[in-house]
């Protein structure tokens, strides 16, 4: 980019670097998953947030909020992971309307493999680059956001 476009628009520079990171991260982790586990980083994002919560479970429209994405979009996400065997649906019992998806053992055990090629990718992509407390920090940073008004979706029409 231009140095003196950078310099009038560093909002401009600083998201779409960011944005250029995230792609970067994303092919990246996406790839040596799918070499390894045969996972991509989509599902292994589903999982994620499927584990994390206390009974490993979610409504696709919660899980939609997670991914930062549509309720459409996800619930595509969530039939291609249920037809791979890796979650599965039941009726919410507080919501006859709605569906609970909770992982299965062999999407717990996908997830658990996964998870460490995740981190040691991770890792080595940050080896010589970021410090430990750079990481954290970086980390802090990107939470802080994402827990700012400025990162809510806005409602649909306004």
């Amino acid at each position: 980019m231009d140095e003196k476009l950078a310099e009038n628009y560093p909002g401009t520079r600083w998201l779409i670097d960011l944005v250029r990171l995230e792609i970067a991260l994303w092919e990246r982790l996406d790839d040596r998953l799918k070499k390894e586990h045969g996972l991509s980083l989509a599902y292994f994002e589903t999982l994620y947030f499927l584990m994390q919560q206390s009974e490993k479970s979610l409504r696709v429209g919660d899980l939609a909020k997670m991914l930062r994405v549509t309720v459409g979009g996800t619930s595509k996400l969530v039939d291609r992971v249920e037809a791979d065997g890796l979650i599965r649906r039941e009726a919410d019992p507080t919501n006859r309307r709605a569906s609970l998806i909770f992982p299965t053992v062999a999407g717990e055990t996908a997830f658990v493999a996964a998870r460490t090629t995740f981190e040691a990718e991770m890792a080595r992509i940050f080896e010589g680059v970021l410090g430990e407390a750079e990481q954290q920090q970086m980390y802090d940073f990107i939470a802080r956001l994402l827990k700012s008004d400025l990162a809510a979706r806005p409602e649909a029409g306004s």
